[in-house]
């Protein structure tokens, strides 16, 4: 049976044990002023048995692995215990079983996000543009789904210079939807290049699959913009600045990490 979720010591980095699901990683089932986690269907893993069976460590800090069709982690959850689960005083031996602690949740997923991460267990399948297809809510998760799949993949993936990237501004019309196109121009569908001014700052760095110098060809602009501002009013923002300002700030943060930005009509 393929294993859904990985459970790792965030300290040794060891797989602690793997499981089919995870009960309340939303952060819905409270005991107290702490999260309740089922594990379920959980079974040890026999490299980390060894090595507690030796060091009689304990573990505190957990990391909760969304694992792929291949079961490879696509993404992790921050999952911290109050107390330290002791493990070599379990009866580790005894197989499957529902594993339930008592934590906090660092991050708390919705549901909307965690059903999100269907998309990415099986790479090959992702086609290009599916969030194009997504409500407002789904498409503000696939970035964060994009933003933590990156993170778990961040030094397998080498940087390119000198490339050319297309946006086409017709199917964006506002931020969310720029940094998702932006993410996926570079890096494939499930691409990540940033959710906002400081972080696409960070990715034109390195670490990100691109750095300066590139080009980003961005087509049909005057459809973005026109749109960003009707959303923009509709939703009676208060942020502090327009959305000519954030883009004239965007364009700023570009040219800066030595990116030409061209824009055409078509």
């Amino acid at each position: 049976m393929r294993q859904r979720f990985a459970v790792m010591d965030d300290e040794s980095g060891l797989t602690v044990g793997y499981c089919q699901d995870v009960v309340g990683l939303t952060g819905d089932i409270m005991v107290e002023t702490y999260e309740k986690v089922i594990f379920e269907q959980f079974v040890f893993n026999e490299e980390f048995i060894r090595n507690i069976a030796k060091t009689k460590q304990s573990v505190s800090n957990l990391c909760i692995v969304i694992l792929n069709d291949e079961e490879k982690g696509i993404g992790s959850y921050y999952y911290h215990l109050p107390e330290s689960f002791i493990i070599h005083k379990l009866n580790y031996n005894k197989g499957n079983f529902n594993l339930e602690l008592t934590g906090i949740l660092e991050t708390k997923p919705s549901p909307v996000e965690l059903r999100l991460w269907e998309f990415l267990k099986c790479s090959q399948s992702l086609e290009n543009n599916i969030w194009q297809g997504f409500s407002n809510e789904e498409r503000s998760e696939w970035l964060n789904v994009t933003r933590i799949h990156s993170a778990s993949n961040h030094f397998a993936r080498p940087d390119k210079r000198g490339e050319v990237y297309t946006l086409d501004g017709e199917y964006m019309f506002d931020f969310t939807t720029f940094f998702i196109a932006l993410g996926e121009a570079i890096n494939g569908p499930g691409g990540y290049y940033g959710f906002s001014l400081d972080s696409i700052s960070d990715c034109l760095c390195g670490g990100f699959g691109a750095v300066g110098p590139f080009t980003i060809h961005w087509k049909n602009a005057h459809y973005f913009l026109e749109r960003f501002e009707e959303e923009w009013d509709q939703e009676e923002r208060s942020y502090g600045f327009s959305p000519q300002q954030y883009f004239r700030d965007l364009l700023t943060i570009l040219v800066s990490g030595g990116v030409t930005v061209n824009f055409s009509s078509n």
